[in-house]
């Protein structure tokens, strides 16, 4: 049976497990390390807007459309968008 605990390594490779082991023989293990995510900045959305624009569509619109109108907006605004 598999069993997932969370654990910090340190920079020396050190492992310290963040909440009780339970009881078991020596064993192997695997570990996956865990690659912090850059944080995520926030935006207000009139920056969107100014770097994005609007789409607007008419209800029954289909999406073959709405993904021109998205590629058309990006040339425009890109120049690189294929």
């Amino acid at each position: 049976m598999l069993q997932t605990i969370e654990v910090e390594v340190d920079a020396q490779g050190g492992i310290r497990p963040l909440q009780p082991l339970p009881k078991v023989r020596e064993q192997r293990a695997l570990l996956t390390l865990v690659v912090p995510e850059p944080p995520v900045v926030q935006t207000d959305s009139s920056s969107i807007k100014s770097l994005f624009g609007v789409l607007k569509a008419r209800k029954g619109v289909s999406l073959e459309a709405m993904d021109a109108a998205i590629r058309e907006q990006a040339k425009a605004k890109f120049n690189d968008c294929p």
